[in-house]
């Protein structure tokens, strides 16, 4: 069982990462001289091929940050809730204050599409589930607004 979160709408919307995690070569990894910690998988990569993509975490502060991704690989199950076009996955933490603020000021930067955005966290496996819907402003929204996205099983639809 499982809580996704996903934001979507009829019109595309703008991709981020704000993860700090950066996509390079084993070969472009090891020009920057890091050494790695002894838990590092890294360590662990018996084919030290330069040509291996690797995932880098540049800084680990931001590893929970915000990052909003088209989704290509969808939950079973989840037409049965989510009716727009485009569907976006919504990743990080919301506890961390910086990924709230980071999501207010994406949420404030694609006010265009006000009328047909939503916000959904479903918990996936246990059962069709009760959706709580809820109703905001988007020209109103209030970074304590997002105190919401803590909770499972809603649709926020922004007006």
């Amino acid at each position: 069982m499982s809580k996704y979160s996903f934001i979507v709408s009829n019109s595309s919307l703008p991709e981020i990462d704000l993860t700090g995690m950066v996509k390079m070569k084993y070969g472009e990894y090891k020009k920057l001289n890091i050494q790695p910690k002894n838990e590092s998988i890294i360590n662990l990569l018996d084919d030290e091929d330069d040509e291996i993509e690797i995932l880098y975490v540049a800084d680990p502060a931001k590893m929970h940050d915000l990052k909003i991704i088209l989704c290509t690989n969808r939950p079973y199950g989840l037409e049965e809730y989510i009716k727009k076009e485009y569907i976006y996955w919504m990743e990080g933490s919301p506890v961390k204050a910086s990924w709230n603020e980071q999501l207010y000021d994406y949420l404030k930067g694609v006010q265009h599409v006000k009328d047909e955005l939503e916000i959904w966290s479903i918990w996936f496996g246990d059962g069709p589930q009760e959706i709580e819907d809820i109703k905001l402003r988007l020209l109103d929204l209030k970074l304590s607004d997002l105190e919401l996205l803590k909770r499972i099983n809603y649709c926020i639809k922004f007006e």
